[in-house]
């Protein structure tokens, strides 16, 4: 058998991994265009601000490495021009000696990610204005930032990226203002939750400018000022475009494979697409939301890892589903750590949901012991059986728990009377008798009743 992975990173490594251990006498070729086959993006913000000091402790495995641990061919900066599932063929390109060459599969998986949102914004081709995704792109602001004396950098977008780079930014001396086309910070979190975290990035000297997108970019040949669309003008050394990204799915519409209505590939809990014999995985294919059982397409490093070692078996002759994601999601934002789960009230009623709402301070562990920090938690009921729909926690410390509890608690169905009866660990450094989340279900139960 011949399985071709297109695109590596979380997704092609784990199914080029799991692909060898299902079937280790599968002959298994990763071609990846880029320098890099597997690296951790999410930890891009922390080699820029040093916290990671070697570019090779973000790289998790180097092709040469990959190769060998786990019998696979790799072929790095090899562009996959057209796929071709009639013959069962892909036209190759090797970018370094500008050759093209046809390779066979039997099976072939499509892990070809996501790429920045860059819009047409006048100015935006002047140089120092970059997005980050790539260890290439973290290079290059690194460079940037070593040998142009940035004083001030300004951040397009308030999603998880920009926040993280607002801190890595602020560690290296550089001032930060950010700008924000919505109302607040971190869309997906509710607005009340988003003013706390907007009340702490303000604390940090960051520059919010929310409810104001951008205009235009000035400068000579590199970027000197952003100009907002009220007519603000904040200076500029450096901009980060953080957008968002998009599904890169052309390669996959080119041949024929049928996109799902967030944009992304289409697949089954196999992985499968439309086309047999094709799987995908990672950040251009879709998963499903357990909760409302709808197409979502939500790019984590985590979601990429399960479909593409689900992809993996299944391509090598196993037998295993993906059975979907919660968009549980972390972040930490300066000294503030923010953290979600589920649904939120407004999902869940335009999911056919009747929810409450419950929202409460609590302490991260016992009040007398030392350090003790507020945990400000929101839970999502559903009214007619008291079930949990979604969760939000941010704070200094703890957060990272709670949430976990609570996202394994939605998994298994639990109900607002089932989290004050969950086992915690208690000790006065970790928790109090009564952890937040026992008395989130408390409150609950009450407001249920």
């Amino acid at each position: 058998m011949k399985i071709l992975i297109v695109g590596g990173v979380a997704a092609g490594t784990s199914a080029a991994a799991k692909a060898h251990r299902v079937n280790p006498d599968a002959e298994i070729t990763l071609i990846e265009k880029d320098t890099d086959i597997s690296y951790a993006g999410c930890g891009l913000p922390y080699y820029i601000s040093q916290l990671v000091k070697k570019r090779k402790r973000v790289v998790i495995n180097t092709a040469e490495r990959f190769a060998e641990k786990y019998d696979v061919d790799v072929l790095t900066e090899h562009e996959v021009l057209s796929i071709n599932p009639k013959n069962k063929t892909l036209i190759v390109k090797d970018l370094n000696k500008n050759k093209e060459k046809k390779e066979q599969y039997d099976k072939l998986i499509i892990s070809t990610g996501a790429k920045p949102f860059v819009p047409p914004i006048a100015g935006i081709e002047l140089n120092n204005i970059m997005p980050l995704r790539t260890v290439n792109d973290a290079d290059k602001i690194k460079d940037i930032i070593n040998n142009k004396g940035i004083k001030d950098a300004v951040i397009i977008g308030a999603g998880l990226i920009g926040l993280e780079m607002a801190e890595s930014f602020d560690r290296l001396g550089i001032n930060v203002s950010v700008v924000e086309m919505q109302e607040h910070v971190l869309p997906n979190i509710s607005s009340d939750m988003a003013e706390k975290v907007e009340e702490h990035l303000e604390s940090k000297g960051v520059n919010l400018i929310l409810g104001d997108g951008v205009q235009k970019f000035q400068g000579q040949d590199e970027i000197e000022s952003v100009i907002t669309q009220s007519g603000e003008k904040i200076k500029a050394d450096l901009v980060l475009l953080s957008l968002g990204i998009r599904p890169e799915v052309e390669l996959a519409k080119k041949a024929g494979i049928e996109l799902g209505e967030t944009g992304a590939i289409k697949v089954n809990e196999k992985m499968e697409t439309s086309l047999e014999d094709i799987y995908s995985a990672g950040d251009c294919a879709e998963s499903v939301d357990i909760l409302t059982n709808k197409a979502v397409w939500i790019p984590l490093g985590s979601t990429a890892n399960k479909q593409g070692r689900i992809a993996g078996e299944n391509a090598a002759g196993g037998d295993y589903s993906h059975r979907g994601i919660m968009k549980t999601g972390i972040s930490k934002i300066f000294d503030y750590t923010v953290a979600t789960t589920g649904l939120s009230k407004k999902e869940a009623e335009e999911n056919g949901f009747n929810p409450i709402e419950i929202s409460f301070k609590a302490a991260n562990h016992a009040g007398y012991y030392p350090d003790v920090s507020k945990l400000y938690i929101k839970g999502i009921f559903d009214k007619e059986d008291g079930k949990i729909l979604g969760a939000e926690v941010i704070g200094e410390a703890g957060a990272d728990k709670r949430i976990d509890v609570l996202s394994t608690a939605i998994y298994s169905g639990l109900k607002a009377k089932d989290l004050f009866q969950i086992d915690l660990a208690y000790a006065p450094p970790y928790s109090s008798p009564k952890d937040p989340v026992a008395i989130l279900g408390i409150l609950a139960e009450k407001k249920l009743k």
